[in-house]
């Protein structure tokens, strides 16, 4: 079965008893190359077409391996056996665990106030005064992860600040807005972004538009990167048509672990054909901690 609109790709097939499926959500995907470097077959790609970048899928290549959905940074493809999750691969260790992307410790968040209506003037015992907007002047009030994080990862509970980890690039903005040491990131790539800005046509806006972390700007006249929380992702270089723009991965940053020769072949494609063999071995991860300065 094979069906496909603007909003999803839906594959399956059916083997005896067995179906297997394989989802692609179009309305979830970031337009990122790290499935289609990935796919050992090469059933996946990225186009250009008069709606903007949109994913494709080769049908006749697909053989339903788990790894565009293993890179997949925004839960964006599904793979099912049956009912259930396939994850043969990692299950089997054939794929290592992916690092834990963020974790928040509510405990270190400042305890808020009681929660009172928008505005409603409350009296604030640190100031000793009557607070009249608890956003913008009650010393508790901190939901900077939630104002600042372009992927809407945080939201406001009454509990205090929970993270849905699903649509998170481990960009580590976070990290910049925090003040309490409360959240901690653990970064996927080492590498850089190279902008040629003498490339660049005044008019041309299409990496600015598709960076889903919002660091590329264009400031007097110039297209800059503004932040140090960029993904590497890579859609600013897929959407640019005069390769002004160039993602270097330097480093895939998932431990060391028995694996299959396909996850060689798999961190060797996402770093372009790094030399493994003249590079150092590839450090453990480390957690950053809001108060880094990547």
């Amino acid at each position: 079965m094979k069906r496909e609109d603007a909003h999803r790709i839906l594959y399956a097939v059916r083997f005896y008893h067995v179906t297997l499926s394989l989802e692609i959500d179009r309305d979830r995907c970031i337009r990122c190359d790290l499935c289609s470097l990935a796919c050992p077959r090469q059933a996946l790609r990225i186009d250009a077409d008069e709606r903007g970048l949109q994913i494709r899928l080769d049908h006749d290549r697909c053989v339903f391996c788990e790894v565009c959905a293993y890179v997949c940074p925004v839960s964006a493809i599904a793979l099912q056996y049956e009912d259930h999750a396939k994850e043969l691969l990692r299950r089997s260790g054939g794929l290592p665990p992916m690092p834990e992307k963020l974790r928040v410790d509510v405990a270190r968040c400042p305890h808020r106030c009681e929660l009172l209506e928008f505005q409603q003037d409350h009296w604030c015992r640190q100031q000793r005064r009557l607070v009249e907007n608890r956003e913008t002047e009650c010393p508790k009030f901190c939901f900077r992860c939630v104002q600042n994080c372009p992927r809407g990862v945080y939201r406001e509970t009454p509990e205090g600040t929970v993270p849905d980890p699903g649509p998170c690039l481990r960009c580590q903005r976070c990290l910049e807005t925090c003040p309490h040491g409360s959240i901690r990131v653990t970064p996927l790539f080492r590498g850089r972004v190279l902008l040629d800005a003498d490339r660049c046509p005044a008019e041309c806006s299409l990496c600015m538009a598709v960076c889903p972390v919002k660091v590329i700007e264009r400031r007097d006249g110039r297209v800059v990167l503004t932040r140090d929380t960029c993904a590497l992702c890579g859609a600013c270089a897929n959407v640019c048509d005069h390769d002004a723009v160039c993602v270097v991965r330097e480093a895939v940053l998932v431990p060391e672990a028995e694996t299959c020769a396909l996850w060689d072949r798999l961190r060797d494609a996402l770093t372009e054909g790094m030399d493994r063999n003249a590079a150092a071995p590839t450090p453990p991860p480390e957690p950053l901690q809001a108060g880094h300065q990547p």
